[in-house]
């Protein structure tokens, strides 16, 4: 009982932190108005990842992006995860397989591994990519943005 309450309190804390790390992202232009994010091309199964992970620029981009959801994950190897699970290595992880981590059911049900599409699909709106997810985040509307930490994530390697 006590580990759930726990557990509770934790996710509501992530969340409240997430969505205020979103809430911080929001990139309003000259004029005052909230830029819809589109203007950056989707990452599509064409892009080639590998090149993405190995240049510099691109991942301390995603690095910096990541930043705000270290509030709930890590990235780093064997690095605690605050909340979520850790996500060293997530490309080509099963979905919903990290060790020890209580996923919701929507991700535990989910088949195949994370691949960079999917991931970018995901980071796009997690809860219509996998509706019933517990992950309490808006997504991040810019595909450079979605790029740029998917090349972060595949320079944490894989497994």
């Amino acid at each position: 009982m006590i580990n759930r309450l726990l557990r509770y309190r934790r996710l509501t804390a992530c969340a409240t932190l997430c969505l205020g790390a979103l809430a911080a992202c929001s990139n309003p232009t000259a004029d005052g108005n909230k830029q819809d994010g589109n203007t950056a091309p989707a990452l599509s199964a064409s892009a080639d990842y590998s090149a993405l992970a190995s240049n510099p620029a691109e991942v301390e981009a995603g690095k910096k992006v990541f930043s705000n959801c270290a509030v709930c994950h890590s990235a780093e190897a064997g690095a605690p995860s605050p909340a979520g699970p850790a996500l060293a290595g997530v490309l080509g992880r099963k979905i919903g397989g990290a060790a020890e981590y209580p996923y919701s059911q929507a991700l535990a049900k989910a088949e195949g591994d994370w691949t960079p599409e999917k991931l970018d699909t995901f980071l796009k709106n997690p809860m219509e990519a996998y509706p019933g997810t517990a992950m309490a985040f808006g997504g991040l509307a810019k595909g450079s943005d979605r790029k740029a930490v998917v090349a972060y994530l595949a320079s944490t390697g894989s497994r």
